[in-house]
């Protein structure tokens, strides 16, 4: 429909009528007046913008110079002014969650779910609630815990923490930390890391790693106690030997992965390995894709140290391909029997412990549980 052309001045004069005495009734008859003086009552009220034209004139003052249209950018939502109760989350994720979660206030455990109960082999949350934390940590990686919380808070990063098993077994899992804000306590949410699936080791005869020919970790086990016998029965006046296991992982593995040539180099490595070591040395295949090398028998901790130099150099040497040589990172974890280990289960978890930590002191090196 074709709009009339609005008389401003009957608009004027109507606009006067209306307010001239806003306390009292208005006498809206007068608007049937208004088609008499070709005045649209829809355009009247459109007078007055509405909200949304009103912000979409904001908008146009913000256009860039030219007219030129604003890209219409999606707002990103800022989760700080997001409030979601903790009990919430903890009750919704954190008690069904595979990953460990603590909650820790004031160094004490506030809060853990089923997870970290399995971690630590607690059969309720009652045992470990209003505890210190550092209980259930290695105590050689106290120090790393409290001086590095600072950063897991800042910046963001993993660290590695080493968890005790109620049965002795020391359990690694990696942990992120989050701040809670509160004014009368040092709190914040400790989450650990999701559970690696198991892995099967293929073996031949139950003995043996079928992918590499090694001994398998179940018979490294067979050998180290064997030995670890030998050493309890034999007599003080024949002299004691030091029984030595070293735990292997490679820092750049996945380097090779992605280059696709993991196996051609896995194989020349271990060939060379093979060739180089004592015939009365174990060198086997762990479970979680990691090497090991039994030393049943050194003299004494200086010929101990000799050798282990002399092996990382066999991993450290180039290999070969048809076009480039490869370098293989290795950390060397080393545990001795009889001191500080005092059996076969503490001579490996103690070289799993030392490879662990050359591998966060920056890997490529060999550390020695306990010196």
């Amino acid at each position: 429909m074709v709009k009339q052309k609005q008389d401003f001045d009957s608009l004027d004069y109507l606009e006067n009528i209306a307010g001239a005495n806003s306390s009292s009734a208005v006498d809206l008859s007068v608007l049937e007046e208004a088609p008499k003086y070709h005045i649209s009552l829809d355009d009247l009220e459109s007078l007055t913008p509405a909200v949304d034209e009103i912000n979409d004139n904001v908008y146009q003052e913000n256009e860039p110079a030219g007219g030129a249209p604003v890209e219409d950018v999606p707002v990103r939502l800022s989760f700080s002014d997001v409030m979601v109760p903790l009990d919430a989350l903890i009750e919704k994720f954190f008690r069904q969650s595979p990953r460990p979660v603590i909650v820790v206030s004031d160094d004490k455990i506030i809060y853990a779910n089923a997870a970290f109960l399995e971690k630590i082999g607690a059969g309720a949350e009652s045992e470990v609630f209003n505890t210190n934390f550092l209980q259930y940590v290695a105590s050689e990686y106290w120090n790393d815990i409290t001086a590095g919380i600072g950063d897991l808070l800042t910046t963001g990063n993993a660290m590695p923490v080493m968890l005790k098993h109620k049965s002795g077994k020391i359990v690694r899992s990696d942990f992120w930390a989050v701040y809670i804000p509160d004014e009368h306590t040092f709190s914040f949410i400790l989450l650990g890391d999701a559970p690696r699936p198991k892995v099967q080791t293929k073996v031949v005869g139950g003995l043996y790693d079928e992918e590499t020919g090694l001994p398998n970790y179940y018979l490294l086990q067979d050998r180290i106690q064997v030995a670890i016998n030998n050493e309890n029965s034999r007599e003080i006046s024949f002299g004691k030997n030091l029984v030595a296991l070293i735990c292997i992982e490679f820092e750049n593995r996945e380097t090779f992965a992605r280059l696709g040539n993991t196996e051609l180099i896995f194989k020349r490595l271990l060939a060379r390995v093979g060739t180089g070591l004592d015939r009365h040395y174990t060198f086997a295949r762990g479970l979680n894709q990691q090497y090991w090398i039994f030393i049943p028998s050194v003299s004494d901790y200086e010929a101990l140290v000799s050798e282990c130099k002399r092996l990382k150099a066999l991993f450290d040497e180039p290999i070969e391909d048809n076009f480039t040589e490869h370098r293989l990172q290795s950390s060397f974890g080393v545990s001795i029997f009889p001191e500080p280990a005092t059996s076969a289960k503490k001579l490996l978890e103690q070289a799993e412990l030392a490879v662990n930590k050359a591998h966060k002191d920056g890997g490529s090196r060999i550390v020695y549980f306990g010196a």
